[in-house]
């Protein structure tokens, strides 16, 4: 399993290589700066090894997202958008319908064949290559906007001062 490690405030620490089967208590950078972090699998990984609570942070709160190629895609996009216009230009409505079939056809396989992985609400650790439960939930907006509003968001702004009238200070 690959893990993208982030510290509490979401930003990104370092990834690394896990073995499932002897999870490490400890994991160092692979280039020796920067902390250890210490991660709890006791009560992360269930009896068949899928992830319950990040190993990380420790929440119990995670999502399954597809890992999509979003540079692929917008590269094949742009390809695609450039022929269109010189096909239409030539009049080739039928090689355009034909493109725009392959273009569907192949982001559809795009979707179908990228691999899931889990993230984190609230640290935002991404997790792959660890065997996923079918039934795994997505991405669900009250969720996250819990963690948004409770846990640690990347940018914490300062609560506002307020006066002896309990208004907010200028």
């Amino acid at each position: 399993m690959r893990i993208d490690l982030r510290d509490e405030r979401r930003q990104r620490l370092f990834s690394v290589e896990v073995d499932l089967l002897s999870p490490p208590a400890v994991v160092r950078p692979p280039d020796g700066q920067g902390p250890a972090v210490h991660l709890d699998w006791d009560r992360a990984l269930d009896d068949e090894h899928h992830l319950r609570r990040c190993p990380a942070c420790g929440c119990v709160d995670l999502f399954a997202r597809k890992r999509l190629p979003q540079l692929t895609a917008f590269a094949l996009l742009l390809l695609a958008a450039v022929v269109v216009m010189l096909l239409l230009g030539v009049e080739q409505v039928g090689l355009v319908a034909a493109l725009l079939g392959v273009m569907l056809v192949l982001d559809v396989g795009i979707f179908l064949f990228s691999p899931r992985e889990l993230v984190c609400y609230r640290c935002h650790s991404v997790f792959r290559g660890v065997p996923i439960r079918r039934d795994h939930p997505g991405w669900q907006s009250a969720v996250g906007e819990r963690y948004r509003l409770t846990g640690a968001p990347p940018t914490a702004e300062p609560e506002p001062v307020s006066d002896s009238e309990g208004g907010p200070s200028a």
